[in-house]
């Protein structure tokens, strides 16, 4: 690499850090009581009790890529003009990776979600999407022939 591309590099480099500075410095001004908060991974989100009962969308994931029972992690958010903005707590551990498929609810995970004024919205889509896991669950069970207590599908 020549210094004429190493400086078009820091050229480059710190006119996306300007453009992320400006970016922050409106969320700030947006939501004055905005806060960063760095997840498992090294997520990185900015996140406010103010958006709570407006988030209308979320990252899924789980907590680790190597657990068979890994926690399942809900990141509520709205979509704003400078991006992101998460609710405050940033994230819900809702369930845990099932070992066949999908995730298993925990329990008291809607109540949290309302007690922090998260949209039913919100809470009717992490459901379904439980529900769904439960049926995938049982037709693998029952397409495997091998005999599985209901009771650990979710039933």
């Amino acid at each position: 690499m020549t210094i004429a591309e190493d400086i078009n590099n820091i050229i480059s480099e710190s006119e996306k850090l300007k453009q992320e500075a400006y970016r922050l410095q409106k969320l700030a001004e947006t939501y004055p009581d905005i806060k960063k908060y760095v997840g498992r991974w090294n997520k990185i989100v900015y996140c406010t009790k103010t958006v709570n009962n407006k988030v209308n969308k979320f990252d899924r994931r789980y907590n680790c890529g190597c657990c068979g029972d890994s926690p399942l992690e809900i990141w509520p958010y709205i979509e704003t003009e400078f991006g992101k903005v998460y609710s405050d707590p940033s994230k819900f551990l809702v369930g845990e990776k099932h070992w066949l498929a999908g995730a298993l609810p925990k329990k008291g995970w809607k109540k949290e979600l309302l007690w922090n004024n998260i949209p039913e919205l919100i809470i009717e889509e992490i459901q379904y999407s439980f529900d769904e896991d439960k049926k995938e669950r049982i037709k693998i069970a029952e397409d495997s022939n091998e005999e599985v207590d209901r009771e650990e599908l979710g039933e």
